[in-house]
């Protein structure tokens, strides 16, 4: 119950299963060309979250916008004006347009991840740190210890260790009655279920 656990698997290189990569890829592609491009905005969405770079925030806001004009050209009253044409063949070119850019950049974005020592584009700071100027970064003089070197370890005080041959004194008589009175309790109250 208390022994050792099992140990736990090591991590894949990129991150995670290629199964939920290749799953999300076909649910926000699916949502594009099923929505005929009306939610093209979730391809974009979900890489300028993921990438988090100011050209990927530009094409999202571009692209929601480019698909509220599209919304207002549809909206026309004539079945067979001019905006509507319009409207709706932008609105197909932009969904292949997401499409192609969405898979093509998830796809890069994911295989640099999975590339060891690869590192996040240019100006994207790691999570909590905010991005270095390598020509104006600070450095200390000395030598740098390496830190992953094995330092001996200063015994513990607080560590028990057991008894050295400390024997087991034998179980009492009055454990030996308990345990008596119980089984002659069990016996009693198995015979009043039984009726």
């Amino acid at each position: 119950m208390y022994g050792q656990m099992p140990a736990a698997p090591a991590p894949r290189p990129g991150g995670g299963s290629s199964a939920g990569k290749v799953a999300v890829r076909v649910l926000v592609t699916a949502a594009v060309v099923l929505s005929l491009g009306l939610l093209a905005w979730v391809a974009m969405l979900r890489l300028a979250i993921m990438r988090r770079t100011i050209r990927d925030w530009v094409l999202f806001w571009a692209q929601l916008a480019l698909t509220v004009g599209c919304f207002v050209l549809l909206q026309e009253e004539d079945q067979d004006s001019w905006q509507i044409n319009v409207g709706a063949a932008v609105v197909l070119a932009m969904a292949a347009a997401v499409v192609w850019h969405y898979l093509a950049t998830d796809i890069k974005h994911h295989r640099a991840a999975a590339v060891p020592g690869a590192r996040p584009p240019h100006g994207a700071p790691a999570y909590g740190y905010p991005p270095v100027d390598p020509a104006t970064a600070v450095t200390l003089p000395g030598p740098n210890p390496n830190p992953y070197t094995q330092q001996p370890q200063p015994p513990n005080p607080y560590a028990t260790t057991p008894p050295a041959s400390a024997p087991t004194p034998p179980p009492s008589p009055r454990i030996d009655q308990v345990r008596a009175e119980l089984d002659e309790l069990s016996d009693l109250l198995r015979k009043e279920g039984e009726k």
